[in-house]
């Protein structure tokens, strides 16, 4: 066996509930919808997502390909707590976040082999097997009858307390947990794309298969509803 489908099988048995590499404390913090940046950005105060510079994550990634454990467990510390946003928000629960955010690591020792450059940052080609693993997971959950309706979204636990936020902040959390998921789903994509993974504006154009003004647009419609949604008054 060579060394590359050697570390990879390690790597398979080790992934799964969760990694045995920790990787770094995933911020669930919620993005603030207050304020604004340059046009089409992310207001100042938006989290910013744990990117690699370009040229590191590429030696990591081809290293990764070869079979070097060490770089498959640097991109997975680099990208574990990005991929968990992403799919804690889209699932509603931390359980669920962590059963998902397992298998996208599957996924990516899996297919590093065919993993290609095509002009989209790494972290774009994790969202595309995050998007795949969680729209599996609703499937499931429709599937089995226990999907979770709108309309009780935002009583879900969008991440486990923490001792040190206060009451409104963590209402407030779950408000907007809640707002994201009543954006229609190209429009809350582009909105996670830009605040949770904090791509580019040209990095979520290539993510989503859209051009750039599509993306603008669509960011800014997800952004006016998600404050209407906020803003309105309980009748």
């Amino acid at each position: 066996m060579s060394k590359s489908r050697s570390t990879r099988s390690r790597w398979v048995k080790r992934v799964p509930g969760r990694a045995s590499v920790p990787p770094a404390e995933p911020d669930t913090s919620l993005p603030s919808m207050d304020g604004g940046g340059p046009a089409g950005e992310p207001p100042l105060d938006a989290t910013e997502a744990r990117v690699l510079p370009s040229a590191l994550e590429q030696r990591l990634v081809e290293a990764a390909q070869k079979g070097d454990e060490r770089a498959i467990e640097d991109l997975y510390r680099a990208y574990h707590p990005t991929i968990y946003r992403y799919t804690l928000f889209r699932s509603g629960s931390a359980g669920a976040a962590d059963d998902i955010t397992s298998q996208v690591f599957l996924g990516m020792v899996r297919g590093l082999p065919r993993f290609r450059w095509q002009g989209k940052p790494f972290l774009a080609w994790l969202y595309a097997i995050a998007q795949k693993q969680v729209a599996y997971h609703h499937r499931t959950l429709a599937r089995d009858g226990s999907m979770v309706g709108l309309e009780s979204a935002g009583h879900l636990p969008v991440d486990p307390p923490d001792p040190h936020e206060g009451l409104a902040d963590r209402e407030r959390r779950r408000e907007l947990a809640r707002a994201l998921r009543m954006l229609p789903d190209t429009q809350r994509e582009v909105v996670l794309l830009r605040y949770i993974l904090s791509l580019s504006l040209a990095e979520t154009a290539a993510a989503v298969e859209k051009s750039e003004g599509a993306v603008k647009q669509l960011q800014q419609r997800g952004l006016a509803t998600l404050r209407d949604v906020m803003t309105r008054t309980p009748d």
